[in-house]
C-alpha cells in the first residue's frame, strides 16, 4: 500500500537520504522522497511497520505531520 507520509523539518537533498535511509532500515521501501514538499512516499505493503517509520523518523530529529 502507498502512503505519502508529511514530515515537518526537511530542508535540503541531506534530509531527504537521511530519512530514506532511516525509513530503510525498519524494512520499508521508500519510493521517492521531497524536502521542497516535505513528504516521503513509502510502500506499507504486508505488515504494521508505522510504529516503526514513526520512531525511526523522531529518532533522526524530525517530525511526522
Amino acid at each position: 500500500m502507498k502512503k505519502t507520509l508529511k514530515i515537518t523539518g526537511m530542508h535540503c537533498k541531506s534530509c531527504e537520504i537521511l530519512l530514506s535511509e532511516a525509513i530503510g532500515d525498519t524494512g520499508v521501501k521508500v519510493l521517492s522522497a521531497s524536502h521542497s514538499k516535505g513528504e516521503i512516499v513509502v510502500d506499507l505493503s504486508g505488515e504494521d511497520k508505522m510504529p516503526l517509520v514513526k520512531k525511526a523518523v523522531e529518532g533522526e530529529g524530525y517530525h511526522l505531520a
